[in-house]
């Protein structure tokens, strides 16, 4: 399971990076509402509508500074939606300086204006946070009714509701009242609130979804993660992708390649348990991390063996190639590690490396209680023959002429590694009746 810590910490992150998208789109509407209004607005009109969208971006400026700071954070957020709905809805209710004599406040609640507020809260979803979205609302919601009841109850206002127009007033008087210069509509300021409630309400559903998915996101990867630590990258890839390519075993070709440690138990036996561990560790990463760079599948740790398949759970067109190549590089990769301890006075690791090519049988064994994704067949023992019989050819390197051919035919970037390789003689492997050819490194 994955911690609350852990969780929290993601929604975290993803919050500030809400409250980073919601600056710069909105600086981005800003810029758009610049632009607009000095193509829209005559030149001498438009300075006082672009300095305004100017100072309100510099307001936001501020906010998101404030919001990324780790002590003013929350206050600075939750604050500077008071202050943008405010302002906001200052601008929207009092008249321009260079609006057409006679305008009033009264007029202006008519204009789309309204809408705006709108924007500001779609904004919000950015947050990640259906708290301070459903916050943003209610503020809006109370600020803009403030407003609008303000310029309703001024006394040059006529503000009427359905009662007015439902108490015998002849059409004509309708008409003339709804267009009057003075006059407020209760009814709109009702329309108007139910829409910023529905706006809320689905915005801080969405925004609630989208961290039950963040979570769900987090929770995958800490899986992963977990799995990970005890399966290669492509078994946890498959697992994780919820296909059924775990059913009942099912025979295919594929790469097999062990690899022990030469002189393990007298090495053993000079070492602390504790220095013990740490040597095969470090012995078991180096190889590990080559067979995952070539894309094979860690199988199990035996003591100081490794076993590796290619092939699984998804078979290549060049699996024998990579397992070839693996073998190359893990050697090498044991020589650099050598040089490093010998350089600390620590005395060499030598490798035996064993690979075999042919039909195996792959799938889940064992019961309900315990299943193991392994591979089976006389591919793999042979495969382990072949390491063994490292020691007795004096070799690092044993591959069997059948993977020899397959990876000859399977890639054209082998060259130098295959012309490493010396046949040797037939050999009769413990556990078989026929004779396999044997290629070792030399």
């Amino acid at each position: 399971m994955v911690s609350a810590e852990a969780l929290g910490d993601a929604i975290d992150r993803e919050v500030k990076e809400g409250l980073a998208y919601m600056f710069w789109g909105r600086l981005v509407a800003l810029g758009t509402l610049a632009l607009g209004a000095v193509l829209a607005v005559p030149l001498d009109r438009s300075g006082l509508y672009v300095a305004a969208i100017v100072a309100f971006g510099l307001l936001n400026a501020l906010s998101f500074g404030l919001a990324r700071s780790s002590r003013f954070a929350t206050v600075a957020t939750w604050s500077f939606v008071v202050i943008d709905a405010a302002i906001l809805t200052y601008i929207f209710v009092t008249p321009s300086p260079f609006a057409v004599e006679g305008w009033t406040s009264q007029l202006n609640l008519r204009l789309p204006n309204f809408l705006y507020l709108g924007v500001f809260l779609v904004s919000m979803a950015l947050t990640y946070s259906p708290a301070l979205v459903v916050w943003s609302g209610a503020v809006t919601i109370v600020v803009w009714t403030i407003a609008y009841c303000w310029v309703a109850t001024r006394p040059d206002s006529i503000a009427y509701g359905r009662d007015l127009l439902d108490g015998g007033l002849s059409d004509a008087e309708i008409i003339a009242l709804v267009l009057d210069p003075r006059s407020v509509s209760l009814i709109n300021l009702s329309y108007q609130t139910m829409f910023l409630v529905l706006v809320t309400v689905i915005l801080a559903i969405a925004v609630w979804r989208s961290r039950r998915l963040v979570r769900k996101q987090v929770a995958a990867e800490a899986q992963r993660s977990a799995l990970s630590r005890y399966f290669s990258p492509n078994i946890v890839r498959e697992l994780s992708s919820g296909t059924s390519g775990f059913g009942e075993p099912s025979l295919q070709t594929a790469a097999i390649l062990f690899a022990d440690m030469v002189g393990f138990t007298r090495i053993s036996e000079g070492l602390a348990p504790g220095d013990l561990v740490k040597l095969l560790k470090e012995y078991h990463a180096r190889l590990a991390t080559v067979a995952f760079a070539h894309g094979g599948t860690v199988d199990k740790y035996i003591g100081d063996e490794i076993m590796v398949h290619f092939g699984t759970p998804r078979p290549r067109p060049d699996d024998a190639a990579r397992a070839l190549s693996c073998a190359r590089e893990m050697l090498e990769q044991i020589r650099l590690w050598n040089e490093q301890r010998l350089a600390s006075g620590e005395h060499a690791i030598e490798v035996g490396i064993g690979v075999h090519y042919g039909e195996v049988i792959v799938g889940n064994i064992g019961d309900e209680r315990r299943l193991e994704y392994t591979v089976l067949g006389d591919t793999v023992n042979v495969a382990s023959r072949l390491e063994r019989l490292t020691r007795k050819i004096g070799t690092s390197l044993a591959v069997s002429e059948d993977l020899l051919i397959a990876a000859r035919a399977q890639s054209s970037n082998l060259g130098p590694t295959i012309e490493e390789l010396r046949p040797d003689q037939m050999h009769l492997v413990r556990g078989r009746r026929r004779p396999i050819a044997v290629w070792y490194l030399p």
